[in-house]
């Protein structure tokens, strides 16, 4: 099994109306290293999560490329 990155100081109360989209807009499934763990996020698939997912560097990598954006769920 692969090591468990998970770290308690990381859990908090979310509310599920402040989520954002994540939307992978490449034609390619992308591995994200998030802090919590691994998620593979599909091509052309879209996901909600916590708003500070737009902290990670890697999210702001691929945001920079074109690959992933991040929308509020009104979409904008």
């Amino acid at each position: 099994m692969a090591g468990n990155k998970k770290n308690q100081s990381l859990e908090y109360d979310w509310d599920p109306q402040k989520t954002v989209v994540v939307r992978n807009k490449s034609k390619h499934n992308i591995l994200l290293d998030l802090p919590t763990g691994y998620f593979r996020l599909d091509a052309g698939r879209s996901f909600g999560m916590t708003p500070d997912i737009a902290d990670v560097q890697q999210v702001k990598d691929l945001v920079a490329a074109g690959q992933i954006e991040i929308t509020d769920k009104s979409g904008k």
